[in-house]
């Protein structure tokens, strides 16, 4: 390895997952670089800011749109976003304040400090990870690594030659082709991805994302233009936080009203929001609870860290039917039998309006239902699940898990109750029919919905897809991806004739996508490629939190550097050897 000859590094995707590995690539490097190694990163994003990424790109977002966890667990390492906040305290008060005040409505400017315990807007966090990019990328140059970014690019192709893989990038703008020299690695780490569909036609009364915010309200002015003076009826599917932001942004114009303690008391309309009736709905028809303190809690029945360990305790191996039990127990346990499983997977409360207006209590036995239900989904069960058990759960329980797990800041619950009590917002719930809802009508949509008799339908005039990530990599809109699945650089993970989702790894401890050997077909570990976050099997279902991300990082970075330090040892005995011969 020589400067002629350097080791090279791509990254593709710098949202959060490629700018933690960045970070924690350059660190690595930094820890193990000799002063005669030559490393290139080139990394590759298709939006002009690296670090944002599509869920963070403070462009695409309104203050309103905020995190689901606090400060102090948002970090690409240690508590980086807090010590961050506090680095730029005077620059964030004198150029975001509106981001601070979402968070802090009621605190002077001169006042502020940032807090781990709070959620803070989404986009606020896109400046943390932008500005973190940055300051890695001069901190490799003091040591000599080279990071060369794409913005604006695609990557469309990729291909393995002379032992290396080459990638080929277009600029988006021009529609120029590029060839990008052959790297020793790469990390696929594009994030999340919304199916391509009909619905982004200007004339189609549907948006198959929520995001960004101003074309959701460019929308809802072509809509209301058709509506005749009639309020336009917005139905929002799904109830997670990419639904919430949807409704955030549908209301924008308006108002929300302050107690003296900055508690959410009211709602006043005015603007786009004024001609609008908002539905919202999903299957079971709940947001998430409220997240609350971590509660003191003993475990009694879910007592081990691993599922494995679990199952050891239990002496037994453990099906679907038998978590659900565990976990059963353990809620008995830790309510005194005031709530069981039945209770989270249908909720006893009448409307999501009631079910909120319980949770901004932030109640101990929210508190201790997620803590439970979070504990269990991080021992990662459902990769030892059967192939028929994992159906199961994805078709039926996984939103349960989610919307349970993934609670919502206390100030969002706040707001859609005075939604609700103004009278602009509505909920219903869908079922578990796995038909179409809503379908097309002859004037729009009409929307199918559970109540006391059974179900009714009323007509909608223009739908927000809202309801979570697609995991299914035939439906992904990449050129790269379905070039790679084309040429088996890519597989997508399935077992017993049951396909989850998501490309195929090395083993539950690597992020090494699998391959197939085109002479001989025999699956096997990548030589060149590692990926993780959504595109990664079983990532919804065991990681789709911020710690995930750096966990991941952190594994990529200590695989890569020691990468470098193998070639140049192998360059070195090379060397010697041909000194020998001399």
């Amino acid at each position: 390895m020589s400067s002629t000859n350097p080791l090279r590094f791509c990254i593709v995707g710098t949202g959060f997952s490629g700018t933690a590995a960045l970070v924690h690539l350059v660190k690595a490097l930094i820890r193990t670089k000799r002063s005669s190694d030559s490393i290139e990163i080139i990394t590759v994003e298709e939006r002009s800011k690296n670090g944002p990424g599509f869920p963070y790109d403070y462009d695409e977002l309104l203050p309103s749109h905020l995190c689901n966890n606090q400060a102090g667990v948002m970090s690409l390492y240690d508590n980086d976003f807090y010590d961050w906040m506090l680095e730029n305290r005077e620059f964030l008060i004198n150029n975001h304040f509106e981001l601070i005040k979402e968070t802090h409505p009621l605190t002077p400017k001169e006042e502020w400090l940032p807090d781990a315990d709070a959620f803070y807007p989404r986009a606020l966090f896109g400046h943390y990870l932008e500005d973190r990019y940055y300051q890695y990328f001069d901190l490799a140059k003091d040591y000599n690594i080279d990071i060369v970014p794409y913005n604006g690019y695609s990557v469309t192709d990729g291909y393995r030659n002379n032992n290396k893989f080459y990638l080929e990038i277009i600029n988006k703008r021009s529609g120029k082709p590029v060839k990008l020299d052959g790297f020793h690695r790469v990390l696929l780490s594009t994030g999340h991805w919304t199916v391509a569909s009909a619905s982004n036609s200007v004339t189609s009364k549907e948006l198959n994302s929520p995001y960004p915010f101003y074309r959701v309200k460019r929308r809802i002015k072509q809509w209301l233009n058709d509506a005749d003076g009639r309020k336009l009826r917005v139905f929002v599917k799904g109830m997670g936080p990419s639904g919430i932001d949807a409704v955030m942004s549908l209301v924008s114009d308006g108002s929300f009203q302050y107690n003296t303690q900055g508690q959410i008391v009211g709602f006043t309309p005015a603007g786009l929001c004024d001609h609008l009736e908002i539905f919202v709905g999903s299957r079971c028809g709940f947001f998430p609870a409220v997240r609350g303190d971590k509660p003191d809690y003993e475990f009694k029945y879910l007592t081990e860290d691993t599922f494995t360990e679990l199952e050891k305790t239990v002496g037994h191996k453990l099906l679907l039917e038998d978590i659900l039990s565990l976990i059963d127990a353990e809620l008995k346990h830790a309510t005194s039998d005031e709530i069981n499983w039945s209770d989270v997977s249908n909720p006893k409360f009448t409307s999501a309006f009631e079910k909120l207006n319980y949770d901004k209590t932030c109640s101990v036995s929210n508190n201790l239902i997620h803590s439970i239900l979070l504990k269990v989904r991080r021992m990662k069960f459902y990769r030892y699940l059967s192939g028929t058990e994992k159906q199961m759960y994805d078709k039926l329980l996984d939103t349960h898990f989610i919307r349970t797990a993934v609670p919502i800041p206390l100030s969002n619950a706040e707001k859609l109750i005075a939604l609700f009590e103004s009278g602009i917002l509505k909920s219903v719930k869908m079922g578990y029919d796995i038909s179409p809802n809503p379908i097309e009508s002859d004037n729009g949509f009409e929307l199918s919905y559970l109540n006391e008799s059974g179900y009714t339908y009323i007509p909608i005039d223009a739908v927000i897809y809202a309801s979570g990530q697609s995991f299914n990599l035939h439906s992904h809109p990449s050129q790269l991806v379905k070039n790679l699945l084309e040429k088996d650089e890519l597989i997508a993970y399935e077992e017993e004739n049951y396909v989850t989702g998501g490309v195929s790894l090395d083993s539950y401890d690597s992020y090494q996508v699998m391959c197939r050997d085109s002479k001989t077909g025999v699956v096997k570990p990548s030589e060149f490629i590692a990926s993780f976050g959504v595109l990664t099997r079983f990532w919804q279902n065991e990681r789709n939190f911020s710690a995930a991300f750096v966990e991941a990082a952190v594994w990529m970075a200590e695989q890569w550097s020691q990468l470098a330090k193998v070639e140049q040892d192998d360059i070195n005995v090379r060397q010697s050897e041909a000194e020998i011969v001399d």
